[in-house]
C-alpha cells in the first residue's frame, strides 16, 4: 500500500511542436496506469484559430491557457491524493512549456500534495520540421516550428526538475527510457 500523504507525482511531457508530446504521453501513460491530460484541448477557441491560420501564439495568449493546465493538475492531483493505488496515484500531463516562466506557472501547486516534473522531449530542428512535414489534420502547422524554437528556453536540471530525454527512437522506447528515469 502506497502513503496516500507522499505527493501526487506529475509529468509534465513538454517540447515543442513535432517531439512527439501525445504519442509519448499516452505511452507513458499506459505504463504507469494513470490519468492523462492532454494540454492541446485546454487552449481557448481563439488559440486554436490563430494557430490554425498559422499565427504563432504570444504571451498574453498563454497566459490563461496555461493557468487552466496548473488548476487542471490542482483539481487532478487533489482527486489522487488519497487514492491507495500506487499506480493510479500519478498524472501525465502534455504541454509545450517553451519558457522558464511558464513551467513557473505549472509549478504553482500545493508540493504537499503533488510533485511535478517535466519531461523535455528533446530533438534536432531537421527531425522535428520532418516529422511536423508528415503531419495531417493537426491545428498547428509546419510554419510555426520555427517560432516555437525561437521561445523554447531549454529546461535547466541545476534549477528545474527535468529529465531530458532523446526523440528519435519510436515513443514506446522513448517513454520505457522515462519509466526508467523516474521513481513513483
Amino acid at each position: 500500500m502506497v502513503d496516500s500523504h507522499k505527493p501526487v507525482p506529475v509529468f509534465i511531457v513538454m517540447g515543442v511542436c513535432g517531439s512527439g508530446k501525445t504519442s509519448i504521453a499516452e505511452e507513458l501513460q499506459k505504463l504507469l496506469g494513470c490519468d492523462y491530460v492532454e494540454g492541446d484541448q485546454l487552449h481557448p477557441p481563439a488559440n486554436v484559430e490563430k494557430m490554425g491560420a498559422g499565427i504563432p501564439l504570444v504571451d498574453d495568449d498563454r497566459w490563461s491557457w496555461l493557468e487552466k493546465i496548473r488548476d487542471t493538475i490542482i483539481e487532478r492531483t487533489e482527486g489522487l491524493y488519497n487514492k491507495k493505488e500506487e499506480s493510479s496515484r500519478a498524472l501525465v500531463v502534455t504541454c509545450s512549456s517553451l519558457r522558464k516562466v511558464y513551467r513557473d506557472i505549472l509549478c504553482q501547486v500545493p508540493t504537499d500534495k503533488t510533485k511535478v516534473t517535466f519531461v523535455y522531449l528533446k530533438g534536432s530542428p531537421e527531425l522535428l520540421a520532418e516529422r511536423m512535414g508528415a503531419r495531417k489534420n493537426h491545428f498547428f502547422g509546419a510554419s510555426l516550428l520555427q517560432s516555437q524554437l525561437d521561445t523554447l528556453e531549454e529546461p535547466n536540471a541545476a534549477v528545474e526538475n527535468v529529465i531530458v530525454v532523446d526523440i528519435r527512437p519510436e515513443p514506446k522506447v522513448v517513454a520505457a527510457n522515462i519509466l526508467s528515469q523516474i521513481t513513483i
